[in-house]
């Protein structure tokens, strides 16, 4: 009787571990994804800048089609709604992401290089050209019924390069 209850007991424990790695591969699939998504997002709202700002070489964002562009690739990456940034049927999230922060330093705010820190996301850079800064809390799925979904934070700085 004690081997068939060691035997029940490993089957347990293999489909237990099973779950658990399958789990932390796929938060792993996920995080890669919410980092390439910001990394696409980012990249493409710093290139809304005024039009007539680059003439003299001194870009200024258009800081409203810089948002609704950061949001618009960010929500096409994610499978999220663009204007409402909430998941979509297919969508691998169930909660929405948050926009905890933007800023804007560009040649209206700031001269360059200019050091930017911030302590809370874990942020210090010089920034040597007009730049945007998002930061932005995903909650994480869970695929494990005995975890349960977690919020992580991703800052992300991009830099203006011209064109």
């Amino acid at each position: 009787m004690k081997w068939v209850m060691m035997a029940l007991f490993l089957v347990v424990l293999q489909f237990w571990t099973h779950e658990q790695v399958l789990n932390l591969e796929m938060e792993t699939v996920v995080y890669h994804r919410i980092e390439n998504a910001m990394i696409l997002a980012s990249q493409d709202a710093v290139e809304d800048v005024v039009p007539s700002s680059t003439a003299n070489g001194q870009p200024i964002f258009d800081q409203t089609e810089a948002d609704q562009t950061f949001r618009a690739t960010l929500a096409h990456n994610l499978g999220l709604d663009p204007s409402t940034l909430q998941p979509l049927p297919n969508s691998t999230f169930h909660v929405a992401p948050h926009i905890v922060d933007e800023e804007f330093y560009d040649w209206s705010n700031t001269t360059f290089p200019y050091h930017y820190v911030n302590s809370t996301y874990g942020i210090d850079e010089t920034l040597d050209a007009p730049s945007i800064v998002f930061v932005v809390q995903f909650t994480m799925p869970s695929y494990a019924a005995n975890v349960q979904p977690f919020t992580i934070t991703v800052p992300m700085v991009q830099s203006y390069a011209g064109s």
